[in-house]
């Protein structure tokens, strides 16, 4: 049994949770989240009502600002051509090899610390799309990339058992070889005037549809703009869909209920003393250029809109919010290299000789929430105190807002930029986390085990 099964809706949130988020979240039949920010305690609150979450990890590329993994890695860890490592400059990450053993063990350790111990259902591996991307063109590493990758999912699914694990894009190495190993694939870019339109797109929508009916593989898909078609179109194609407008870093308060939810039979929850109370509000369409990626070897990111704000059902507590980071993805995502029917490989035992990605880029753009609104001033001294108290955090919350919408925007326009270029969807990244997870201090510590 996939464990993706009964999903209807979900949502990619990377910034830290307050207690009206983690509420809410409970609204969703699944939430992904990065697990750093999350107690186990948080975690088991999220799932009460039975809402399934799953936990970032990246596994094609690294960034180095994340001294912590960056210092474990060895030279065979780094995926190189013509004896140097290849450097992403946009994001400051390297490729790293997949068919690596001591690599496949620090992202294992990751799965433990970061996702097992926590009680989270799954996990969400960012940058698959890398294989692809990189090694079309020279069959010999393609393989060997992909047999690293495999042997990484059995040896998950030998020590964790049946824990859901979704990858970023890599259509083609999912047809080929991991199909038997995942439960999801994630379409970013899944935008309706550019996929109805789209001959790649609309094969690639059969393909997967496919690769479901033979191993139960879930397909995830993300839009950015035109939220009702996209929507529909997914729902259609048998998907699951979310629209973000936002970099993934602040939480779409009300979008769903399941109460309320109109889409057929929700999965199981526990029961509930208290209905939930939002209404569904649809993110603003943008129109944009068509998304088709060329072979650039950059990681492709998400467009970003202002953020919405969470309802007034929920308690306005606020925690520090995320670092700041490139949007969506992861955060955007990229296209997908234009896919070559082949048959699936066995797993083979993974060698060394050329490293592949692995991104422990984690960044995240910090969300702010408004500061709390002063109820009741008995005191004249206590309330001036207090409302100073709330003016210099307000100002402090608006700058680094700014600083978060600014980064959001360029990230947005790489993305732009990027997905203007082909219309063939050549050279498929899907780096979606990557891009929304970017150079913070709160990420300093990722993969410290």
């Amino acid at each position: 049994m996939n464990p993706l099964d009964g999903v209807k809706n979900y949502q990619v949130y990377y910034g830290h949770p307050t207690a009206a988020i983690l509420k809410d979240m409970q609204n969703y039949d699944l939430v992904i989240i990065e697990p750093l920010h999350y107690t186990k305690a948080q975690v088991e609150q999220i799932k009460a009502r039975g809402t399934k979450v799953l936990g970032y990890i990246s596994v094609m590329e690294v960034a180095t600002w994340n001294t912590g993994l960056m210092s474990k890695l060895q030279s065979g860890d780094f995926f190189t051509r013509n004896g140097q490592r290849v450097h992403y400059s946009e994001w400051d990450s390297y490729l790293t090899n997949i068919a690596s053993p001591h690599f496949q063990g620090l992202l294992l350790t990751e799965i433990q610390n970061q996702v097992v111990a926590k009680g989270i259902d799954g996990v969400f591996m960012d940058t698959v799309g890398d294989i692809d991307n990189e090694h079309l063109n020279n069959p010999t590493v393609l393989k060997q990339q992909r047999d690293g990758l495999v042997n990484f999912l059995k040896q998950a699914r030998a020590r964790y058992g049946e824990i859901a694990m979704v990858q970023n894009w890599g259509f083609d190495t999912l047809e080929t070889s991991t199909a038997p190993y995942v439960d999801g694939i994630m379409w970013e870019s899944f935008n309706a005037d550019t996929i109805k339109s789209d001959a790649w797109s609309q094969n690639m929508i059969k393909k997967l549809q496919a690769v479901d009916a033979k191993h139960s593989v879930k397909t995830l898909t993300i839009s950015t703009r035109l939220s009702a078609e996209s929507h529909k179109l997914a729902k259609d194609s048998g998907f699951i869909h979310f629209h973000e407008a936002d970099a993934y870093v602040n939480w779409n308060a009300g979008l769903v209920t399941r109460t309320q939810d109109t889409t057929p039979a929700p999965v199981a929850v526990a029961p509930t003393t208290k209905p939930a109370e939002t209404t569904t509000t649809k993110p603003a369409a943008t129109t944009t250029t068509k998304p088709a990626t060329t072979t650039a070897t950059k990681p492709a990111t998400t467009t970003a809109t202002k953020p919405t704000t969470t309802t007034a059902t929920k308690p306005a507590t606020t925690t520090t919010t995320k670092p700041a980071e490139t949007t969506t993805t992861k955060p955007a995502t990229t296209t997908a290299t234009k896919p070559t029917t082949t048959t699936a490989t066995k797993p083979a035992a993974t060698t060394t000789t050329k490293p592949v990605t692995e991104t422990a880029t984690k960044p995240v753009t910090k969300p702010v929430s408004a500061p709390k609104a002063d109820a009741s001033t008995d005191k004249p001294t206590e309330s001036k105190q207090k409302e100073k108290a709330d003016w210099k955090q307000e100002k402090k919350d608006k700058k680094e807002k700014k600083k978060a919408k600014k980064h959001a925007k360029k990230h947005a326009k790489k993305h732009a930029g990027k997905h203007s270029s082909s219309n063939d969807h050549h050279a498929a990244k899907g780096n979606m986390c990557g891009k929304v997870k970017h150079k913070t201090a709160g990420f300093l510590n990722f993969f410290k085990f």
